[in-house]
This record gives structure tokens, sequence and C-alpha cells, in this order.
């Protein structure tokens, strides 16, 4: 290297390290790259969003209303949303821009915020030594041709990029799916989170089986079915699926009294045609060891305790088809009463159509058979017979199906669509699945349920950026020889390890007293 000898040579070396820098600046913003170790790679944007960003054909602009000096637990929520943006700006060529606003500063701006439907939320916050409540705005609105998509709140970073991943394909997606759900008096007001959660995305109608289902429909929802249908409705619904349209349902064989410990069998002919297709609903109830949890209370002395117990009843699905998109990167579902779904074997189509299974429950198993069923969490026989292979809980079936009424008299045989090869039909065995007090509650729910939709109506980029997120951490099931391996082995390891440190050091020092000993004599 030569040596800096004088002014000169030092302007030059000054000039050519800046020049090098300000190209690589200018090359880093196109070329760029991002070492993301975390599992998931969640800080770096899925090739889904970078698909969904290359798709603007004009300007979408960003205006970002955000506070500083936000309280602990939202600090990072800027920083992030910030990285987030400048990606989506990456990869836009140039058709993605952003703003970030404080409109605490500026009354006009306040005003903008609150015009786009940003509020302002009222924080508790530590200023001059002292708590004292302050507004904030944490919200976001996409602008894109006359039309706009707005975060109102951007509470946790949890999901936030499939949160703007979806707003912007809603800007850019005018064509916009249709799902419709089957209306039923007991689950009007049962399924509020699915209704929500959908309308994010699709148009959400109620659906009257009583008449022909619309072609606008682009997937039909069912929820548990208790009665029978009539034979209008069965015949729609049965010529809805014919038609090639997909079918998701939500239904289970069990009809649960938890406070009396008993359950009783549901006979419905909606079993019936989903078995003429291949997919059979038994009368079998499933228990599993890998379980949640309820509370019961217990007697002792003159207090009433209250605990919480397993209960096999409510499995917890930790094992997943891994070679379905729409199950393959989720992390565990929580199901309740669960009925086991098996091929069928009197289908007429069960060659031509594939049964493919997506949950499963552990090989810690059971089933119980019905058409009555203990329930009761206190001395129940089934719970010493958990030791059989997984079972079935959900399924998919796909390809050829025959019509339910092609051999069976119909009110419109003239109009009978007899068969179709596209057929798309998709069974959750538990029938509270999508209610809000119970599995419609969870987020790994609703991500199953989500993606179940996105995949049945062709629409799949959104699930791989929504199963990302990590929404529990499920401890591996181990074996009782392994749990007691363990456990000793916590219980003995660190004291084998201190005596052996101990007799290795003793050795070094009996060794090195010994050499002192023969350098300078005893």
């Amino acid at each position: 290297m030569k040596t800096i000898t004088n002014l000169r040579t030092f302007i030059i070396y000054f000039a050519v390290v800046i020049t090098i820098i300000v190209l690589a600046n200018l090359i880093s913003r196109r070329l760029f790259f991002r070492w993301d170790l975390t599992e998931g790679q969640i800080y770096t944007l899925s090739p889904s969003s970078k698909g969904i960003i290359a798709k603007l054909d004009d300007r979408l602009l960003a205006k970002v209303y955000f506070s500083d000096n936000l309280p602990g637990q939202y600090a990072n929520n800027r920083r992030y949303l910030q990285d987030l943006l400048e990606e989506f700006q990456a990869y836009s060529g140039g058709k993605f821009r952003f703003e970030f606003f404080r409109p605490e500063d500026d009354s006009e701006l306040e005003a903008d915020a609150q015009r786009y439907g940003i509020p302002p939320m009222q924080l508790q916050a530590i200023e001059n030594d002292r708590m004292e409540i302050k507004n904030v705005w944490m919200g976001l609105a996409l602008l894109y041709e006359d039309q706009r998509e707005v975060i109102p709140f951007i509470q946790t970073t949890s999901g936030l990029e499939y949160q703007l991943a979806s707003a912007i394909k809603k800007l850019v997606d005018l064509d916009k799916r249709t799902v419709g759900i089957v209306t039923d008096p007991q689950w009007q007001d049962r399924n509020r989170n699915v209704r929500d959660m959908l309308s994010q995305t699709y148009n959400v109608r109620n659906v009257n089986l009583d008449q022909a289902v619309a072609p606008v429909i682009d997937l039909l929802l069912i929820n548990q079915v208790t009665d029978s249908l009539s034979t209008e409705a069965l015949y729609h619904l049965d010529q809805y699926v014919l038609s090639g349209r997909p079918l998701l349902a939500a239904q289970s064989r069990i009809k649960a009294e938890l406070n009396r410990g008993f359950a009783s069998q549901i006979n419905t002919n909606l079993v019936d045609l989903l078995a003429h297709y291949g997919l059979e609903i038994t009368g079998n109830m499933l228990a599993d060891r890998v379980c949640s949890q309820i509370g019961v209370e217990t007697q002792r002395g003159i207090f009433r305790m209250r605990n919480t117990v397993d209960y096999p009843f409510f499995p917890l699905i930790r094992r997943f088809n891994p070679d379905n998109v729409i199950v393959s990167d989720l992390e565990q579902v929580r199901l309740f009463f669960t009925s086991e779904i098996v091929p069928s074997i009197d289908s007429t189509r069960t060659e031509s159509a594939r049964f493919e299974p997506l949950l499963f429950t552990s090989d810690f198993s059971t089933v119980v058979p019905g058409p009555g069923y203990n329930i009761s969490y206190q001395n129940n026989p089934a719970f010493a017979r958990l030791n059989e292979p997984g079972k079935v809980a959900a399924a998919l079936l796909l390809g050829e199906v025959d019509s339910y009424f092609q051999a069976k008299p119909g009110p419109d045989e003239a109009d009978l669509i007899p068969s179709t090869m596209g057929a798309r039909i998709m069974v959750v065995g538990d029938g509270d699945f999508l209610a809000d007090e119970a599995g419609g509650s969870l987020p790994e729910n609703l991500n199953l349920f989500i993606n179940a939709v996105d995949y049945l109506v062709g629409d799949e980029e959104l699930i791989a950026i929504r199963s990302r997120e990590v929404t529990a951490r499920p401890l591996k099931e181990l074996s009782n020889g392994t749990r007691r391996g363990l456990k000793w082995a916590n219980i003995l390891g660190p004291s084998i390890l201190i005596i052996t440190t101990g007799l290795w050091r003793w050795r070094g020092n009996r060794k090195r007293r010994n050499l002192l000993e023969e350098l300078y004599g005893s």
C-alpha cells in the first residue's frame, strides 16, 4: 500500500473513498440484501408480497400517521413498519412510496388523519415522572387511483406484512370473490369473528338453500347442521357442488352437554350427502392425550376449589399434512368434540376423487363410538385407551363426483347436473370450529380457516404470508420413557459434571505438584 506523504495524495485518496461510498449507496438503492436469521424470514418480504406489489400499474401512496415517543410496548412498531414499507418500495419498480406525518404537530394533519378514518388512540405514558394519558396516532392510509384502504391502528408488528399485503391486494384486484354462508337461526350470532375476517378480503353474503345458490357465490360455507335439510335444500346444495364450486363444511356428529357429562349423536342427511361424495363423518368421537384443558370445581373439605385438568375430548392438533399448502406451515389447531373423517366405502366415485387428510390427532388417541357418549372428565374409561395411532380430524376431497340425486327423485330433474370432474370439498369434523365462543376465537384456528378459503377459491398468494407468523410454539410430545430419562439426566447431570470437573482439576493440580517436586525437591 502506497504511503500518504503529502496533501495532494491525501486529497486524491479522500476523493476516491467518497466516490466509492456514494456509488455504493446509489447502487444499494436498487441492489440490496438482508441477512435475516429469524425462523420463517419474518423480517424479509415473502415471494407472495413481492408478487402482489409487482402488480401495481399506477402509483400507490401510503400516508402514515404515526406519533413519536410511544410507550414501551409500541416503541418498535414505527421502526418495523418503516423497514417493511421500504422493502415494498424497493420491489415496486418505483410505483410505491410512503410518507410519515406527526398529526400532534399540526391540526390540519390531525384533520386529514381523521378524514381517512385514522382516529387518535388514548394510551398511558410516563412523562415528567408521572403517569399521563396521551393521544397517539398509529395508522396508515393506502391511496391508489380513486380507491383507498386504511389500517387505523397498528397495535402490534405481528401479522403486519399480511395486513399490508392483503390491503394492497384489495386495491389491485378489482374482482373481489364472494363467500356465501348458509344461514341458520342458531348460527346467526355465533360466527361474527369469521365474518369479520372474511370481509377484509371477500364479499360475504348469507345464502338460503331453499333457493338455488346464485352464480355469484364463489365458495359456500356451512356451519354445524343439527337436523336434516329439506329435499329442496339438499338438492340445491348438491347442484352447487356439481357446478364445480368449492364447499367448506364445519360439521360433527356430536351434540355435547358438558355440564351433564353426556353427548348424543347428530343424524342429518348432510352427512349422507358428503358420504356419497367420498367424505364420511363417522359417529366416532376423537379423544387425544395431547389436548386442551378445562376448568373444574372439586370439593376439598368445606372448600370448593377450581382447578384445570387435561380434557382429551378437546384435542390439540399438531400433526398436519406436509404436502398441502393449507396446513403445511401451521403449528397448532384446537378442536372440540370432534368426529373422525374417513373415505366413504360406499361412494360411487371414490376411485375417481382424491381423499386428502389434513389434520391428524397424535399417536396417543382413541375413538369413542356412538350413539351415546360419556364425556365426563372423571374416571372416563376412554382416557385409559389413549394409545392408538392418529386419526383424521379434517380432510379434503378433490376430483370427480356424481350427483346425490342421480338415482333419487329430485325437485327439478330436468336441469340436473349429473357429475363434475372439479369437486372441491373440505370438511372439518368439529361443528364448533367457527363458533365465536369456541374455535372461531382462536388465532390459530382462524389461520387455518382463512387458508382454506384462499385455497378453495384458488387465491393462494396470502397463505404463505399468513403462515409465517408464530401463533403457538407447542412442545414435542415425548414418550413416558423419554420423559423419565430426561428427568433423571437433569437431576444427575449437573452433579456428575461438577464431580468430573473437580476430579479433572484435582488430577491437574496433582501432576503440577509432582512436577514441582521433581524440579525443586520435596
